[in-house]
């Protein structure tokens, strides 16, 4: 919190998310257990010292009928909780979609959404949130952004064509998803009384090179919204507002200082992102929360480069808003080489 409030923490604090289930990035725990020859119940998360985390509820517009409806030899038929109709081969990582639950335009007039005061939605959250708190993390509470969760109802091709010419349908489904998620929200936070550290909207909006969309129609179809849910979490008594998405974001960062927004993760270097900047530019109005290449230096393993790229970074923490961290930690990054990483924070980020 000393970091989030740009005083001077007594070290840099780390945010990074390790893999444990079975399926992509989960080697690398495997891989470091080995390492530090550990048993399976000791995990990266622990042992590094990570303070924080974020904590999700079941916040899908239709969780009640979620889950598996059939099976096809080795396949699977189930819904998510957000109403598409997945198939996945037994063992697989990824699953494809069958149908989403709105297939036309026309298909959101007949959508009712569940309740976002239902108890059931929070009863794992509730657990999660004491778990992180007795392991001594701080824990965030966090919800799906509007762009990100009305993708998974439409799919994200017919939505980037909805947001070109079927503007009345977008304005529509794009309010509704942001005061059922802003519901979400009150809801998370009232419960695990996650007010003073705050909220993450997780809104994954860009590629590598750009975003998704144009700033403008950022601005015409999103800010609005954000503006409306920032204004409603902060009168209730939220603290902080933070933003997630991967890729470059920086055409949008005007834009997420106007709607309220107040922190920036995960900031990926290889795409532009670079923190003394942008730090120049915005001073105080962002913590930023990452800065570290988890796609190209750390899986090299080059130790010189690797101290080269942390270094400013630690020197720019030294006086708060920043929690260093990458995307995350995947099975491209050795045991070994996150072990340094580790060891040059131990080493410069002691304040």
């Amino acid at each position: 919190m000393d970091a989030i409030e740009f005083r001077r923490p007594d070290r840099l604090p780390r945010w990074d998310n390790f893999y444990i289930s079975e399926g992509y990035g989960s080697e690398f725990t495997s891989q470091w257990q080995t390492l530090k020859n550990v048993s399976s119940d000791v995990l990266p998360v622990d042992y590094y010292d990570i303070d924080m985390s974020e904590v999700v509820a079941h916040e899908g517009i239709l969780y009640k009928n979620s889950g598996a409806v059939s099976k096809d030899g080795e396949n699977e038929l189930f819904y998510d909780q957000w109403g598409t109709l997945l198939r996945q081969r037994q063992g697989a990582t990824f699953s494809e979609t069958i149908k989403n639950v709105l297939e036309t335009c026309d298909d959101l007039d007949a959508l009712e959404f569940d309740d976002p005061t239902d108890d059931q939605r929070y009863d794992e959250y509730l657990l999660e949130i004491e778990s992180e708190r007795k392991a001594g993390r701080l824990p965030f509470s966090k919800i799906g952004g509007i762009y990100c969760r009305s993708q998974f109802m439409r799919r994200e091709d017919r939505l980037l064509m909805d947001m070109a010419v079927e503007e009345k349908f977008c304005h529509e489904l794009f309010t509704r998803v942001s005061e059922f998620l802003t519901q979400i929200a009150l809801e998370s936070l009232r419960r695990a009384d996650t007010w003073e550290a705050g909220i993450w909207v997780c809104d994954d909006s860009a590629n590598k090179l750009t975003p998704m969309f144009s700033p403008a129609m950022w601005e015409k179809y999103f800010l609005p919204n954000y503006k409306k849910m920032t204004d409603t979490l902060r009168a209730h008594g939220c603290k902080n507002i933070f933003f997630h998405s991967d890729g470059n974001i920086a055409p949008f960062l005007d834009l997420l200082v106007e709607a309220g927004f107040n922190g920036l993760n995960p900031l990926e270097p290889r795409c532009g992102l670079d923190l003394v900047k942008l730090r120049n530019r915005y001073g105080h109005k962002f913590v930023f929360f990452g800065g570290v290449c988890n796609t190209e230096i750390l899986p090299r393993g080059d130790k010189k480069e690797i101290e080269a790229h942390v270094r400013p970074l630690i020197e720019l923490g030294r006086d708060g808003g920043l929690i260093i961290g990458s995307a995350s930690i995947g099975d491209d990054i050795s045991p070994e080489t996150y072990d340094y990483y580790i060891s040059l924070l131990e080493k410069y980020a002691e304040y």
